[in-house]
């Protein structure tokens, strides 16, 4: 190391202890229409001097407005001196004998304005010893500092989901997620808090609403988006005026905008809607859809007139990242399509299930050229429908051919190959038979509830004779961050001495339907990984070093050391980064350019490895976010990019001589 790159780091070693990584809980509203502009709040630690945010895709633009930063302990104290001398200095205007009224307010607005208080000061102070008096309210001082941000969303932005990152002074904070929206957006009515000054006591003049007094926010027309957030022992009301046979749709996005929370159990905010018609009576009601938290409600109108959508959590919890978004309208869903898959480049024919299609029921569809999940859409005139996964693979596919629910009526596998297929009536069980060398390797995988189909699958190998010779019914896939309830199976299995067995595909739950499809993938067994990096957002002083995590997930026996390489723009360099043998992650250090640069860069980790007798294997390391959930669970869940910001080394702080 060069004295030049030395005293760079020296100088940003001594200085990093006292600077704050900006790191974010929230943001809300969570999202917008196109050719909108509106303000949101980020909320964080550490959000200290706020310059920009960043979006992921086109057509997203910001503006810091304003860094709040909620009072300590020794500012509230402070405060409280101040607010008694102000009461005492009201009180002795008020004795005034020509005090009127109407003298009321700039009495009030003289005593802060001599104190130097502003109304936000005060609602700070209320605020800090609200939290502090309320049961209901956690202390959450990892979301306390809030940023405001007037949003811009061009006319022609994709929709669908994006990241956003905020950047501070101190570097870039971790993602979150936002979504650009088609329809009309409204936000909960929220009553601007107010101050008392004769009737302060320790939060007393500043109290929570209870439920009976919120509002209920009108909706002016559908298809809309509602924008809230549950605070404690809250339930939102929304007021919507429909028509008769009007086939509503309603989808409530909450875990799908904040994956996990580490410290509330389940490790979401487990939203509840229901609808309810002008008599009171409940008509419908969700707290979930299929294996998602996330509900969705499909209710028929049965005569026109206002009905109210009531939102909350399951257990009446609340805090301020309990944020929500409900589409509501005839819009399009889709609840499953089949297949599941396509061979990458092939063309296939595509069956949508759903609601309010119309003639979108069927597809012909075009796989890309590469393997991986895509996201596919129903488009009904302007509107889209939710996104489901589809899956993009390799080898060569074919689909079930029924009858195969016995063993004499098996289909034949040539691997390596994916079979399409779904359980489609009560006790069906679906059978294949395989034929290779005996003692040979092999790995049968079922993909279904990863690929948004409920089926619960279990997976069966028997041999020749029906003696079963392997099973599974739930395999956890580390690679799917964002699953929590494991349902597909997997088994790696050596074939009898005579090469022959029975494949049996059933449902643990013996549900069945159009949707319960499936694709079984057979492969011999090849030791392979696959790779995941954390953080995604990485800060480093020009000419110094940021660490990171990388992660393997290791499969039918691959135990080899994994190398390490860094692709991006010059200047950026990993030494003798490994992932030992046998080990499923390493903290490395990622070396960076000299100079600063002037935004946050995207780079690419690449991994290699090799078994003995086997051919190399290599991956690409997909940025992830190390998230944990209820405590203890930790899930490495997926984002958009690892980018890294490079920026000139912190000055060194003066000491008095």
């Amino acid at each position: 190391m060069t004295a030049h790159r030395l005293l760079l780091f020296l100088s940003f070693a001594l200085t990093s202890h006292a600077l704050a990584v900006p790191h974010v809980g929230y943001v809300y509203p969570a999202g917008g229409q196109q050719d909108t502009s509106f303000e949101v709040i980020i909320g964080g630690q550490g959000l200290v001097d706020p310059e920009s945010v960043l979006f992921s895709g086109e057509g997203v633009q910001a503006q810091i407005l304003e860094h709040i930063k909620p009072l300590g302990a020794i500012q509230a104290s402070d405060m409280r001196d101040k607010l008694r001398d102000m009461q005492t200095k009201l009180t002795a205007l008020r004795a005034a004998p020509d005090f009127k009224p109407t003298d009321e307010l700039p009495a009030i607005r003289k005593v802060m304005r001599e104190a130097e208080v502003t109304e936000r000061n005060l609602l700070q102070l209320a605020d800090y010893d609200r939290r502090r008096n309320d049961p209901k309210q956690q202390q959450n001082t990892q979301i306390g500092e809030l940023v405001r941000v007037k949003v811009t969303i061009a006319e022609g932005a994709e929709p669908g989901l994006r990241y956003c990152r905020l950047s501070t002074a101190n570097g870039l904070s971790n993602p979150l997620r936002f979504v650009v929206g088609q329809h009309l957006e409204i936000r909960e009515i929220e009553e601007p808090p107010s101050f008392d000054f004769d009737h302060y006591t320790a939060g007393k003049a500043y109290k929570h609403r209870s439920r009976k007094d919120i509002p209920v926010t009108p909706v002016p027309s559908m298809p809309v988006t509602i924008n809230g957030r549950i605070l404690p022992g809250e339930l939102d009301e929304f007021s919507i005026q429909a028509k008769k046979d009007d086939q509503l749709v309603l989808a409530v996005q909450a875990r799908n905008i904040t994956p996990y929370l580490a410290d509330a159990v389940p490790g979401w905010f487990q939203a509840v809607v229901s609808m309810t018609n002008a008599a009171g009576d409940e008509v419908a009601y969700a707290d979930d859809y299929h294996f998602d938290p996330d509900p969705v409600l499909f209710y028929k109108i049965p005569a026109d007139g206002e009905y109210r959508i009531k939102v909350n959590d399951s257990i009446y919890r609340g805090r301020e990242d309990f944020v929500y978004r409900i589409t509501i309208g005839q819009l399009p869903f889709l609840t499953g399509i089949t297949p599941l898959g396509a061979q990458a480049g092939s063309t296939t024919d595509i069956s949508f299930m759903g609601g309010n299609l119309g003639a979108e029921a069927k597809r012909r569809y075009t796989a890309p050229d590469q393997p991986g999940n895509v996201s596919l859409f129903a488009t009904v005139g302007p509107w889209r429908s939710n996104l489901i996964p589809f899956q993009i693979d390799s080898v060569h596919e074919q689909p079930e051919r029924e009858p195969n629910d016995r063993p004499g009526a098996a289909n034949v596998l040539d691997p390596p190959m994916v079979v399409n297929g779904r359980i489609e009536k009560q006790g069906d069980a679906d059978y294949y038979r395989l034929k290779g060398r005996g003692n040979q390797p092999f790995v049968f995988e079922v993909f279904a509830r990863r690929l948004g189909s409920p089926m619960d699958a279990n997976l069966t190998v028997l041999d020749i004779d029906g003696n079963q010779i392997g099973y599974n019914d739930d395999y956890e896939d580390h690679a799917a961050g964002l699953t929590t309830h494991h349902a597909d199976s997997r088994l790696s299995i050596k074939l009898p001495p005579s090469g022959e067995c029975f494949v049996r595909v059933a449902d643990t739950q013996n549900q069945y339907g159009a949707g319960h499809a499936y694709r079984l993938k057979v492969t011999q067994a090849r030791p392979s990984f696959a790779l995941r990096v954390t953080p995604s957002s990485l800060n480093a002083p020009a000419g110094g070093s940021a660490r990171l995590t990388v992660h393997a997930l290791r499969a039918d026996g691959f135990d080899a050391a994994i190398s390490l390489s860094v692709k991006g723009p010059e200047g950026f360099e990993l030494k003798g980064a490994t992932i030992p043998a046998g080990e499923d992650k390493a903290e490395i250090s990622l070396s960076v350019p000299s100079s600063p640069l002037e935004k946050p860069v995207e780079i690419h980790i690449q991994g290699s490895g090799q078994m003995p007798d086997q051919d190399p294997v290599t991956a690409e390391a997909k940025p992830a976010e190390d998230m944990m959930q209820a405590f203890i669970y930790r899930h490495l869940v997926p984002v958009d990019a690892l980018l890294v910001d490079v920026r000139a080394p912190a000055p060194p702080k003066q000491t008095a001589k």
